[in-house]
């Protein structure tokens, strides 16, 4: 079977660190663009993507690519793309592009490619609009200059969807990020003990755990290539039990989680305890003015900004963690680009990403 032309998605801003962990597998050849990564593989790299890369947010392949410049044309391409490799009784999620083209309606599009299916399966299908949904298929027709391009969703739920994060505080951090920041602060590489000292529900220290372990994504959740018809079980088992089979039961870390929300932090360990990583991680309940931990710990956290806190109370953290930096400690926070000019205390920046749609810098504060 020729490999596929495969585009793993992440999050605009973390292209270099889904780099990384593409490079940690051993993949080589790929064309970065903004919001994504391009390669080409077969069943075993979308497996190994999905299971193992902690930044990308979902992983597609390219199922065919064709002309058209009318609906009769784009009809006659449908019947000729092998939906039923992929395709049984799965709802359908649809995201049609359509840039400088003579089919450039995406709502006719769509309606096209909905009727195609219908006769190709035999069934009515139901379209749904998230891929969040379970047990949904999201295609992909993305056209430009009259080329179609279809790709078909392997992932399923939103990758910073774990399976493990059920209980959430206010304006959670996505794990794809917080695994992105944890990367690129050198965590599991050269650096071994951290603190986050306004942990909330604990995505960051969880996350930290996890890759201490060296816990594959395929432990908390499916993904929607397992329900293809093409599906190759019995290289996902074997992926899945070498993947599994590299996990540490003990690594030599140590993680501390602090919040003075006592909820925050009974949230946290409930969701500690369902990822598999309570065991490896210390729960504090302590303001972060009253946290004095030992200097060898990173301090990482994404502490409360914008409209969650008054600028006295975010003055009040900037200058506590500041106040650590200068003690010898290495402190890392997110950043948002609007308070930056607020902000008085230097800094160098490591990634640049939006959360929550706003535009936050991460940054490593110098003493």
């Amino acid at each position: 079977m020729k490999p596929w032309n495969i585009l793993a998605v992440v999050q605009p801003g973390l292209e270099k660190v889904a780099q990384r962990e593409l490079s940690a597998l051993g993949y080589r050849h790929w064309e970065r663009i903004r919001g994504g990564i391009f390669l080409k593989g077969h069943q075993s790299t979308v497996m190994r993507l999905n299971y193992c890369c902690r930044t990308l947010s979902r992983v597609l392949i390219e199922i065919a690519e064709f002309e058209a410049r009318s609906f009769s044309q784009l009809e006659k391409q449908f019947a000729l793309v092998p939906w039923r490799d992929y395709l049984a009784e799965q709802k359908i999620c649809l995201r049609v592009t359509s840039y400088q083209s003579e089919l450039y309606h995406e709502k006719a599009i769509e309606e096209r490619l909905i009727n195609s299916l219908a006769q190709i399966l035999g069934r009515t299908v139901t379209v749904v609009g998230s891929p969040d949904t379970e047990d949904t298929q999201l295609i992909s027709l993305y056209v430009k200059h009259d080329r179609i391009t279809v790709r078909m969703d392997t992932t399923g739920a939103h990758l910073h969807k774990r399976g493990w994060g059920i209980h959430k505080e206010d304006a959670p951090l996505r794990e794809t990020l917080a695994s992105a920041m944890l990367i690129s602060s050198g965590w599991n590489e050269d650096v071994f003990q951290l603190c986050d000292p306004m942990c909330g529900s604990g995505t960051i220290p969880i996350e930290a755990a996890l890759m201490a372990k060296n816990i594959p994504l395929c432990t908390f959740r499916e993904f929607a290539f397992q329900s293809w018809n093409c599906f190759q079980s019995e290289i996902e088992a074997k992926i899945r039990s070498e993947l599994i089979s590299r996990t540490t039961d003990h690594p030599q870390v140590k993680i501390l989680a602090c919040d003075r929300d006592e909820k925050a932090i009974d949230s946290a360990i409930i969701n500690a305890r369902l990822a598999g990583v309570e065991n490896l991680i210390e729960f504090r309940i302590s303001a972060l003015e009253k946290n004095k931990i030992d200097k060898i710990y990173n301090v990482l956290t994404n502490p409360p900004w914008g409209i969650r806190l008054a600028a006295e109370q975010r003055d009040r953290i900037w200058k506590e963690l500041h106040s650590q930096a200068q003690r010898g400690q290495k402190v890392y926070f997110i950043l948002p680009w609007i308070q930056q000019q607020n902000f008085g205390y230097p800094y160098s920046t490591l990634l640049r990403f939006e959360a929550g749609r706003i535009k936050v810098k991460f940054i490593k504060l110098e003493a």
